[in-house]
């Protein structure tokens, strides 16, 4: 008697189910593993998240420090538009951060670029050597330093002396027209060791055919650099771009450390250090968080329009771009 065949005998066997992997007998028990993810988690949501929520709620609420909290919605924020020191900071952080954020994005590329060209590894090596070994040295000590080039008695005043331009001295960090100027230079000539090295990698990165190519093409240095470099180094651009102003918007403990309260008067103050006056001086927390909260939103808003706007998808020299 002949057997029927059945109606899936002629249908292609379906994909089979990957075997599940056995974990090695020599692996710790998922328990232990879990117990340790635990604790690094437990002191982000302690230390990082209980806060951050905790600054979000406060930043609708009048909250003097020792007092309870009162619900207010955007009082805070209405005052803060009408708050003309608040306005004042936010200028200063527009003069200090045009300049920070220009001299921070092109001289460590001109860096990058001039060791980028060394012929000999050797002397590429020395030279970021060079240009990292000052970030080895704590900011706070950096900071220290320069009030100290700038006080009466200091490394810039004894200069003028001693060139007889006597009329150039000014008490750099205690006069209005100086002071924010003042701060702007800090860290002058602004190679910074860890921008040089971003840029620096982006341009090891481009491919030598490339390179060569460009060359033979008869491309000069200037060029290259406009027509090559820059275009296939945008990530590298658009990471520093984020992280500068950030580090801009946030900063304030340089000036902090030279001018003590953003003196004179509120020439140097910005968004940042009124932030922490208002929350540890003032005791005006419900203030300081809603003035924190407003820096938030700037830099998210800042953050994607530029990542919408700085596309950094392959770019090939000489094909059209779309």
């Amino acid at each position: 008697m002949s057997s029927i065949p059945s109606a899936d005998a002629g249908r292609p066997a379906g994909p089979k189910s990957a075997p599940r992997r056995r974990r090695p007998a020599a692996a710790p028990p998922l328990a232990l593993i879990y117990a340790l993810l635990l604790l690094p988690v437990a002191f982000l949501a302690v230390f990082n998240y209980v806060p951050a929520a905790s600054a979000l709620y406060h930043a609708f609420t009048s909250w003097d420090v020792g007092e309870a909290s009162t619900w207010i919605g955007l009082g805070n924020f209405r005052t803060m538009l009408a708050d003309d020191v608040f306005r004042k900071s936010l200028r200063n952080l527009a003069k200090l951060g045009s300049f920070v954020l220009v001299v921070n994005m092109t001289v460590p590329f001109l860096v990058a670029e001039m060791i980028f060209h060394l012929r000999q590894e050797r002397w590429r090596y020395l030279s970021r050597v060079a240009v990292v070994m000052p970030m080895v040295v704590p900011g706070v000590v950096t900071f220290m330093l320069w009030r100290y080039i700038y006080s009466d008695a200091g490394v810039l005043t004894e200069l003028l002396r001693a060139l007889d331009l006597r009329g150039w001295i000014h008490g750099w960090l205690s006069h209005p027209k100086t002071a924010l100027w003042a701060v702007a230079f800090v860290g002058f000539p602004f190679a910074h060791g860890f921008n040089v090295l971003i840029y620096y990698a982006g341009l090891t990165n481009i491919p030598t055919d490339v390179l060569e190519a460009a060359e033979v093409d008869g491309l000069g240095k200037a060029g290259r650099i406009l027509r090559i470099h820059i275009p296939l180094i945008l990530q590298q651009v658009k990471l520093l771009f984020i992280v500068t102003v950030i580090a801009i918007v946030n900063g304030f403990e340089g000036i902090y450390i030279l001018t003590d309260d953003g003196g004179p008067g509120y020439e140097t103050m910005v968004p940042g250090l009124y932030m922490y006056q208002n929350g540890f001086t003032y005791q005006k927390m419900g203030y300081a968080c809603a003035i924190g909260l407003a820096m938030l939103l700037f830099l998210l808003i800042f953050t994607i329009v530029v990542n919408r706007l700085m596309r950094t998808e392959k770019y090939h020299p000489g094909a059209p771009r779309a």
